[in-house]
């Protein structure tokens, strides 16, 4: 269960804040595994945190992210003129969620500036991360192909364990050459981090 005085957008917040903001949240809403959280036909003008469980974005069929205790989705899509959500965000395992909608994030920024500095900056890492995950469309088909590998088979922390790199050739098909070489561009792009035989997926 994720702890939400925990959450990026009161960093930097006085216990005694935290404690007001946190007492003036809606109550979490519980969904279950397979339930549909948001789609483009039906999502709310709020931010969610996942409390408990985990959650996962589709596009297209495609996986785009895992979500899980203490991530946070919809931020990109809240201010702004309203449009169709871009992916659509379904429950891995039951879960609960804590919404945070637009009126009530615009009076945590009056009543704190430093929380939208938190929003500000969690925005520009996203943005940050994006064009690196763009910048993996020109990469060899190798470096996709691990990559989405890698991002299908991620655990609760986002990581995925390897027992070696013959294994992992083995596993994705990849000859072991292309492979050191499309794990060199991943970790230099920054869209992963290797420390060993555990591989976490920014």
């Amino acid at each position: 269960m994720f702890a939400i005085e925990n959450w990026f957008l009161l960093n930097n917040l006085s216990k005694e804040a935290k404690t007001e903001i946190i007492n003036s949240f809606s109550q979490p809403k519980h969904y279950k595994k397979g339930e549909t959280i948001y789609s483009d036909k039906a999502f709310s003008k709020a931010i969610g945190v996942v409390l408990n469980g985990s959650a996962a974005a589709h596009g297209e069929n495609v996986l785009k992210k895992n979500f899980y205790e203490g991530d946070t989705f919809g931020a990109a899509a809240l201010f702004g003129n309203e449009s169709p959500y871009i992916s659509r965000i379904t429950a891995k395992t039951d879960c609960e969620i804590l919404f945070v909608d637009e009126k009530e994030l615009r009076f945590l920024f009056e009543q704190h500036p430093e929380a939208s500095i938190n929003y500000i900056s969690f925005l520009s890492e996203r943005v940050r991360l994006l064009n690196r995950k763009i910048s993996l469309f020109t990469c060899k088909g190798a470096t996709m192909k691990l990559y989405k590998y890698l991002t299908d088979n991620t655990d609760e922390n986002n990581t995925v364990k390897i027992v070696n790199m013959t294994s992992l050739a083995r596993l994705t098909s990849i000859g072991r050459t292309s492979l050191y070489r499309a794990m060199e561009e991943l970790t230099e792009s920054g869209v992963i981090e290797r420390n060993g035989s555990t591989i976490k997926i920014k």
